[in-house]
């Protein structure tokens, strides 16, 4: 009867109303339901159906299934860990919180993990580098703490790492820049620094792959590269440095071709009406 304790990670958001059709959330419950095959006591099977939904749209009566402010409140329970066979799992917007459990590695399908806008807290455990098959991985607008934990980077499927609004802290970790295979790396929006030694040159290289990178409001320092060595730059589309303490001289990215959008501002550099594109 474990699999009950599943059921709770299928609802994000129940709103539909009375006369309406069933909302998107519970026509994907009932679709679950088609595939128990085993449910010897009707647990689930004699609860969950479309007769029984609430005028607002909350199916409070089925077994397993609670709605709070059209909100899902819990912890992540450990049995999470058992839906080996699962490719998405979507609990974006709700009211979860605590830890990620290190049983999240039994997850070994799974290609896309939204876990974002929850009130999760802790340090991001190492078990998710376990996930060698995650594509998306979005843990932002969270309470994550300490510091970024090492082998994002050495996911090889991984194409976008989205891990801003949060309060991680540490150094920024070049390894993650230059080896990533992500297309999309947004850490904003954390307490990231830089140590001394990178100060000089903070990004000594960025993997051709990223072409979306937004390091904006965390707390770098330092100069953005040693010399004119804009060529780290070139792959990007979308570069977002902005509320950081970079300063220095500013590179030319005059042969930066595919950069669409660069954003600077509340930086130290000194002048950079002077920059020439």
């Amino acid at each position: 009867m474990k699999l009950i304790k599943f059921l709770m990670f299928f609802v994000l958001y129940i709103g539909s109303a009375m006369g309406q059709l069933p909302s998107q959330d519970i026509l994907v419950l009932l679709e679950f339901k088609k595939s128990v095959k085993h449910d010897p006591t009707g647990f689930l099977l004699e609860s969950w159906n479309e007769e029984s939904i609430d005028f607002n749209g909350c199916p409070s009566s089925w077994n397993g299934i609670m709605c709070n402010g059209n909100l899902f409140t819990s912890s992540l329970p450990p049995e999470v860990g058992k839906l080996e066979s699962l490719k998405n799992l979507s609990l974006a917007g709700n009211n979860f919180s605590g830890p990620i459990p290190d049983t999240i590695s039994g997850l070994m399908s799974v290609q896309s993990l939204d876990l974002s806008h929850n009130s999760f807290s802790g340090p991001l455990p190492s078990s998710l580098m376990k996930l060698t098959g995650l594509v998306y991985l979005n843990l932002s607008v969270n309470g994550f703490t300490k510091k970024i934990s090492k082998g994002f980077e050495l996911m090889e499927n991984l194409q976008v790492l989205d891990l801003h609004g949060n309060m991680l802290d540490g150094n920024l970790d070049p390894e993650l820049m230059l080896l990533t295979t992500a297309t999309h790396v947004d850490l904003s929006g954390n307490l990231l620094v830089n140590s001394a030694s990178q100060q000089q040159k903070f990004l000594p290289g960025i993997s051709e792959t990223v072409k979306y990178l937004n390091l904006s409001h965390n707390q770098l320092k330092g100069s953005l590269v040693s010399g004119n060595e804009a060529q780290i730059f070139g792959n990007l589309k979308i570069l977002d440095l902005s509320y950081n303490q970079l300063s220095g001289d500013m590179p030319s990215f005059n042969f930066v071709c595919d950069l669409q959008v660069l954003k600077l501002g509340n930086t130290y550099f000194p002048d950079l009406s002077l920059m020439i594109f």
